[in-house]
């Protein structure tokens, strides 16, 4: 295959995983949409091990223990794990955020990584993460 027939990649963040296993999220609904629509369009997915971690943890104290376990055994994005070199680049992101509410360093390794890998489109739900990739 070559480069100009490579599918599109993107970026799922943590917001949006929780909103499409979280039922009662207020997003779930648009967030299902959306998630057929990258699929239809054959993107592929891929998220980090700090997103993977964050969303445990969010599915912990949001939905309980049995569906954090649960999104664990049955995910199947693709995981890219963060190197040194990209969490230090995150580390110098957040310290140098101008953002209000102050950039998380998950979000900060996701833009990086992003960079790196020369990924432009991103699944989200969190405004603050779109704001902070503009």
């Amino acid at each position: 295959m070559t480069d100009a027939q490579q599918a599109p990649t993107a970026f799922v963040d943590a917001s949006a995983i929780v909103a499409l296993v979280d039922r009662n999220d207020r997003s779930h609904d648009a967030a299902v949409a959306a998630y057929r629509g990258l699929q239809e369009a054959g993107y592929r997915l891929f998220t980090t091990n700090l997103v993977l971690a964050e969303v445990v943890q969010l599915l912990n104290d949001g939905t309980g223990a049995e569906v954090a376990r649960q999104f664990l055994r049955d995910q199947h994005l693709a995981v890219y794990h963060a190197t040194e070199e990209d969490e230090a680049r995150a580390v110098a992101m957040v310290m140098t955020s101008r953002s209000t509410r102050g950039l998380s360093y998950t979000d900060a390794v996701s833009l990086v990584v992003m960079e790196k890998l020369g990924v432009a489109d991103a699944f989200v739900v969190d405004t603050t993460f779109l704001a902070e990739a503009n």
